[in-house]
């Protein structure tokens, strides 16, 4: 597995578990069929830009902001959708790092995506963004992630279907402002938006938007804002495509010392030590 570009971000690729980032480039990256020692399920989370799974002699195209589990019969190969490289997670695992109660849970091997592509909930998308910030020390990252990807096989899995009392799963209705503010953030993350200014372009008032964050996330949309620029600073710097200078007013910071403190604040560390590694790997 060569892409143009992959991080680590929990895990080993020989171990149960094994979570990376990857800028895809346009030659594509080709995901090995399983065998006796590889994980056999496959988790594709797309972050910014569409990409296609070709499996089985099945093509499936995998927009922006949606993930597909792939419990892979053969081998699969990822392309980008579109001629720029498309930034994804690619999540391999087997039952083995997971707690026996889920097993029976599990997808069978198939030829189409076992679950999705479908669409990633706020939940699902605040959960990423922890996982790409690694807050922990590289010693308990294994740990921590595979703690990450239980809690993301909760969102997706529906309950089993004989457990007593089990209502039959539904979809989860969200508010529609929600999916409408994140993609709003997403789009000016350079520019000097307010809640007001969030509150507007989804045709809601500056309070009810407050109430319904809170609701989903514990935290209002300011602070969502906020980690997602940071977020988005810090895929910049370790990509190498900005400097501090460049990421600090590429998330809409115009104060060097503001951006550091909250930079810092988020991921641990200084702007400038993640472009330190990035220079020197």
């Amino acid at each position: 597995m060569l892409p143009s570009d992959v991080r680590t971000l929990s895990g080993e690729v020989a171990a149960p578990q094994h979570l990376a980032e990857i800028r895809l480039s346009a030659d594509g990256l080709a995901l090995p069929m399983p065998s006796s020692y590889a994980p056999e399920h496959v988790l594709l989370l797309c972050l910014q830009s569409a990409v296609t799974l070709q499996h089985a002699e099945v093509t499936t195209r995998i927009e922006a902001h949606q993930f597909a589990w792939l419990a892979p019969v053969a081998a699969a190969t990822l392309l980008p959708a579109s001629p720029r490289s498309a930034d994804l997670l690619v999540w391999r695992f087997s039952a083995a790092a997971l707690p026996s109660a889920l097993h029976p849970l599990l997808p069978s091997p198939a030829h189409a995506p076992a679950h999705g592509p479908a669409p990633l909930t706020p939940s699902m998308q605040t959960l990423l963004l922890g996982l790409r910030s690694c807050p922990v020390a590289p010693a308990l990252r294994t740990i921590w992630g595979t703690g990450k990807l239980i809690e993301l096989l909760t969102l997706i899995l529906p309950p089993p279907a004989d457990t007593p009392g089990a209502a039959t799963p539904t979809a989860r209705v969200l508010h529609p402002a929600l999916r409408a503010v994140i993609d709003y953030m997403t789009a000016h993350l350079a520019e000097p938006i307010g809640l007001p200014d969030m509150a507007a372009a989804v045709h809601s008032s500056p309070s009810h938007l407050s109430r319904l964050f809170t609701a989903e996330f514990g935290h209002g949309p300011t602070i969502h804002l906020r980690r997602l620029r940071l977020d988005h600073a810090a895929a910049l710097l370790r990509s190498g495509q900005a400097n501090v200078t460049e990421a600090a007013l590429a998330c809409g910071y115009q104060s060097l010392g503001q951006f550091s403190r909250a930079f810092a604040a988020q991921h641990g560390q200084p702007p400038s030590a993640i472009l330190a590694r990035t220079r020197n790997p």
